[in-house]
């Protein structure tokens, strides 16, 4: 098996759905779909047979994503949330035919505002020159190099920045796919497009800081976002 796509959900059927049926349009030869769930729950019915569902230990999406990848049985490994759709179809040609071990998407949001095209433009450049991938891009890794580094921390907050620092201190090169990935920009959306960027960097700070994620985790998801 080629390749393992892993997409850890928590409370996000209607995203969960939409991103399934595309995937499902796929050619899926040598491929393995598995969703990891941080909601305590039987198998939901709308889940196409091709799912491999698991439920996490817990609703902690470091510990999901961790769980996903030490299940799965592919040679390469796709991580991808749950509220992502791919613009122009079908990655798999580029990653079959890639030679690159770490890939991401170039990152497009679901609105086509002026602050939403500079949230775009930093993502990718964050992602291309300062080596930070977050979730939000996709992940594409080379399962042995994942597992070389460790993998996932399990950890509720930040665990896509710290696995990518510890994949920039391989010195293996970080590849940006020209495939579009558009994500959910509802979280700006529900906080304010200000206040929820301002907060992120400020949580990043503190984390490089040395406050565990833990606590970090608490602070960010207080009111119940």
């Amino acid at each position: 098996m080629w390749l393992s796509i892993i997409i850890p959900t928590f409370r996000d059927d209607e995203g969960l759905t939409k991103l399934l049926s595309q995937v499902e349009s796929w050619d899926l030869t040598g491929t393995e779909v598995i969703i990891v769930d941080g909601e305590s729950r039987n198998r939901p019915r709308f889940l196409p047979g091709f799912v491999k569902y698991l439920s996490s230990p817990e609703a902690n999406r470091g510990v999901q994503l961790r769980y996903g990848a030490d299940s799965s049985m592919g040679e390469n490994l796709l991580f991808v949330h749950a509220d992502s759709v791919f613009v122009s179809g079908s990655p798999l040609p580029t990653l079959k035919n890639t030679p690159a071990i770490i890939g991401f998407f170039t990152l497009k949001f679901d609105r086509d505002t002026s602050f939403y095209k500079i949230m775009e433009f930093g993502s990718n450049l964050r992602a291309r020159v300062g080596k930070q991938i977050f979730g939000d891009q996709g992940l594409f890794i080379n399962k042995k190099l994942y597992q070389f580094v460790g993998g996932y921390p399990a950890q509720p907050l930040m665990e896509d920045m710290e696995l990518s620092m510890k994949l920039e201190k391989t010195g293996v090169p970080f590849t940006q796919f020209s495939d579009q990935i558009q994500t959910s920009g509802r979280k700006y959306r529900s906080e304010g497009k200000l206040t929820s960027f301002f907060k992120m960097q400020f949580f990043k700070m503190l984390y490089w800081s040395g406050t565990s994620p833990e606590k970090l985790s608490k602070a960010y998801y207080r009111k119940g976002k």
